[in-house]
């Protein structure tokens, strides 16, 4: 590769050229620290670490869209295969790559913050869902070493909560039921899996050569512990970020603390601090510096030799809240006539405040959106859709299917549904339902006949990982039972056109003897699909083993289409009651006479030995689900073929299409077609199915990434910076944004600062989300209060003052007398 630097600093090519050890950058906002971390990982390439050993960490989807942009300036191809990821996602990827062995779904789904506060609206409708489900996520996160080596989870976090244990409980009960984690879960369930699992510590402590976090001073405790981890062995850890945005604490971020425990546990931590500004011109950066020296020991930021000398900030103090408001609009409104295409930021403390500016600027018609009319994902017409494709992609989401259910209107009321729900104790489910083996009368009628009186197949597979576009299928194994005898076995050994890599750890298979003894995999796909011959699938954890036999299959030219399948792992958490669902739990806790071994012929063994022991329980409860079953199931059917119909194009059409399809056949398309808004939004989804559909992955890998993309993304994340609407914005919100013009509203004391904030003592946090706002501003700065709302007179905020003495007023309202008494 020809040498791609770009003109660095001396202090920027210092850090850039630091490789090996730990590293903590402190970089202000505008000195250029996503542009140097993304060098930084080209130089790591260029010294000879392969680019899927380095790891980098940022804080909103947002922000790692830009690295990874970043690294491609800089990389080339080989950025594509740089792991960049928000805490969320590398939580939820290192969750899938270890599922089977952890006894988690490989199809599991995340739910965001709506879904979970709707669990939590039906299971505790007397209580605030926000309050409690902010409330169960502390308790997770929060959750201590000493814990998690505890008491099975979630039972020992709960244990000593009687208020709402109950609630919790049932809450947890319901996310696993739908193969469902939420936020919190992810960083609780890796946290687990690095801790209980040796061989898998193992593993994640040797993958990444070159970790780097960016934003470091929002994370979590929990989180850096994760970093921790996969940082032991390589011991190649950077965090960057600018200490002086600690803007949540209220959440949990303790960026003390963790600076503590980094230089304890990785002795010899080397400091860099960028405070060269290229952003922002020069007044800004002094009033922003004015800003940061009220409280930081850090140097302040500086404006580079070429920052133009920018304009004064203008301060406007109006008579009241809605004259404030008013005056904004008619200032942004000239601004604009003067630039078209200006990029303007209006950033409040409070939501509220925000909403009153937006009627402003409506009243003068000026295009604005604040983010609660641009949350995405969570208007109904989009979750609507949403609920169909995640279902479509993992059929035990049960709240996806009860909105399903919801509209279009289908004849199946509530009192339908809670029948079904009546009869959890028989194993029945509602989303059993959504399955054609209920219109036997009985969800497992198909597997009752098929291993007492008809054949099936067990099956497992050993990959060489978990990418059905990329991984191969190295062992497949697989015994044909009749009446519940075995009558035939399949065993193959494949070989593989790629190195089985790291994953030799797990199955134990190397290169050489694949080469040896492996099979041509067309051929043992051929053999095997005569060897099926339609009969029943079965498998422990079997979402995964099917998928990766499709896709190897297609890549070689033996289409292989299974019929109906069933998993034991589904089976096993209905009628057993257990803290883990593993076959190698499984096999101790039962008795199993086989023994897992993450090999496929053991593993296949261990299954049947498992469903031997499941199916008397499944029997037990055949009338009563049969008496339940055949009430419901003739309104279900029509639902059934229309999942069905559009099951079998999720593998052969792109996100988009499937899309198309998913509208078209739920007759959701129909139901909205008289509002032109909600058409107007569903148009905009389908645009953003397209704009991510990755190409270069199969149909539905791009699909489960679109929809982690939508589980994961905050709602500025899907803000186009070609927008040119008003973005009208929370500071909170507003983080990792930057506008031309910036407007900091309601600057009025017990607004902002806030009122309780400070009466917590955490005025400290309310200068530092000050100083975020004022460095959102590439150009020019706008301060605005006002001296009365909603009766209530008001002073100037103290922040006025923090930004030294290059601003100008304008229009105000005896701003100067009020300042004084301010002051007094």
């Amino acid at each position: 590769m020809e040498d791609d630097r770009v003109s660095l600093t001396p202090q920027q090519q210092a850090f850039v050229d630091f490789q090996e050890g730990c590293a903590l950058l402190h970089a202000p906002v505008g000195t250029g620290k996503t542009r140097v971390l993304a060098e930084r990982a080209a130089e790591a390439i260029r010294r000879g670490i392969s680019p899927n050993r380095i790891l980098c960490v940022t804080f909103t989807n947002r922000a790692a869209e830009e690295m990874r942009q970043r690294v491609a300036l800089h990389c080339r191809n080989e950025a594509r295969w740089v792991q960049v990821r928000t805490f969320h996602g590398l939580c939820a990827w290192m969750l899938r790559r270890e599922a089977k062995g952890i006894g988690l779904p490989t199809d599991f789904v995340i739910f965001d913050e709506e879904d979970s506060k709707e669990i939590l609206r039906d299971l505790a409708p007397e209580q605030d869902a926000r309050s409690l489900y902010h409330y169960i996520c502390s308790l997770k996160v929060d959750v201590d070493d000493e814990q998690l080596a505890g008491g099975p989870i979630p039972e020992a976090l709960f244990a000593e909560r009687s208020d709402f244990k109950d609630e919790i409980l049932a809450y947890q009960a319901e996310l696993e039921a739908s193969h469902a984690l939420d936020f919190a879960d992810l960083i609780l369930m890796t946290r687990v899996m690095l801790m209980k699992y040796p061989e898998i510590r193992g593993r994640w402590q040797g993958k990444f050569d070159l970790i780097q976090v960016d934003e470091m001073q929002d994370t979590h405790l929990s989180e850096y512990g994760i970093l921790r981890v996969l940082a032991e062995r390589g011991g190649n850890l950077v965090l960057a970020g600018d200490f002086d945005q600690t803007i949540y604490e209220w959440r949990g971020s303790n960026p003390g603390e963790i600076l503590r425990r980094f230089r304890r546990d990785f002795p010899g931590v080397r400091t860099f601090s960028f405070d060269e500004n290229h952003r922002a011109t020069q007044s800004l950066v002094a009033a922003a510096a004015n800003v940061v020296a009220s409280y930081s020991r850090h140097a302040p930021p500086r404006p580079s030799a070429k920052a133009p000398p920018g304009r004064p900030t203008e301060i406007h103090f109006a008579r009241s809240s809605l004259e404030e408001a008013g005056w904004i609009a008619r200032r942004l409104k000239r601004a604009l006539e003067e630039t078209p295409g200006l990029q303007i930021g209006v950033l409040t403390r409070p939501n509220h405040r925000g909403l009153v500016i937006a009627e402003a600027l409506a009243r003068m018609d000026i295009p604005h959106l604040t983010v609660e009319t641009y949350e995405f994902f969570r208007r109904q017409e989009v979750k609507d859709v949403v609920a169909y494709i995640r279902f479509l992609l993992n059929p035990w989401d049960g709240r996806s299917f009860r909105r399903i259910l919801r509209r279009p209107r289908r004849g199946i009321g509530e009192r339908t549904i809670a029948r079904v729900d009546g009869a959890h104790q028989t194993g029945l489910r509602l989303v059993d339902l959504a399955q054609p083996a209920s219109l036997l009368g009985d969800p497992f009628a198909l597997l009752v006949n098929s291993f007492r009186h008809g054949e099936l197949i067990i099956l497992d597979v050993e990959t060489t990982g978990l990418d059905p576009g990329r991984d191969e299928v190295i062992e497949l194994a697989a015994l044909r039972l009749a009446r519940g005898k075995e009558v035939e076995r399949f065993h193959h050994y494949l070989r593989n056109t790629a190195s089985v890599g790291d994953s030799v750890a797990v199955h134990g298979l190397t290169d050489e003897f694949l080469m040896a003894k492996g099979d041509d995999p067309a051929k043992v796909f051929a053999g095997f699909r005569q060897f099926c011959r339609d009969a029943l699938i079965v498998g422990h954890n079997i979402s995964f083993d099917l998928r990766m036999l499709r896709a190897n299959g297609k890549r070689v030219g033996v289409p292989l289409d299974f019929g109906e399948n069933v998993d034991t792992l589904e089976i096993a958490r209905r009628f057993l009651d257990l803290d883990d669902y593993r076959l190698e739990y499984l096999k101790g806790h039962l008795g199993l006479p086989h023994h897992p071994s993450h090999r496929a012929f053991d593993d296949v063994r261990t299954t049947l030995a498992l469903l031997e022991q499941l199916m008397p329980l499944i029997e037990k409860g055949s009338s009563a689900r049969r008496a339940v079953v055949g009430g419901v199931a003739p309104v279900f059917a029509p639902v059934i073929e229309e999942l069905e119909s559009l099951r079998t194009q999720v593998d052969s059409l792109r996100p988009w299409q499937l899309l198309d399809a998913v509208l078209d056949r739920s007759g959701l398309a129909g139901f909205y077609r008289t509002d032109p808004r909600r058409i107007a939004n569903l148009a905009e989804l389908r645009k953003v199915f397209k704009d991510r559909d990755d190409i270069d992955k199969d149909p539905r890998s791009s699909l489960e990434a679109i929809m982690a993309f939508a589980a994961l993304a905050r709602n500025v994340d899907l803000l186009n910076g070609e927008d040119n609407r008003v973005k009208v914005l929370t500071v909170h919100q507003a983080k990792g944004l930057e506008f031309d013009l910036v407007v900091i509203a309601g600057l009025a004391e017990n607004e902002f600062p806030n009122y309780g904030a400070c009466k917590e003592g955490r005025e400290l946090e309310e200068r530092r989300v000050f100083y975020v706002a004022v460095t959102r501003a590439k150009e020019h700065l706008i301060l605005t209060g006002h001296g009365s709302h909603d009766g209530r007179i008001r002073t100037p905020s103290r922040y006025f003052r923090m930004i030294g003495d290059g601003w100008e007023e304008r229009d105000s309202f005896r701003f100067a007398r009020c300042q004084r008494r301010a002051e007094s």
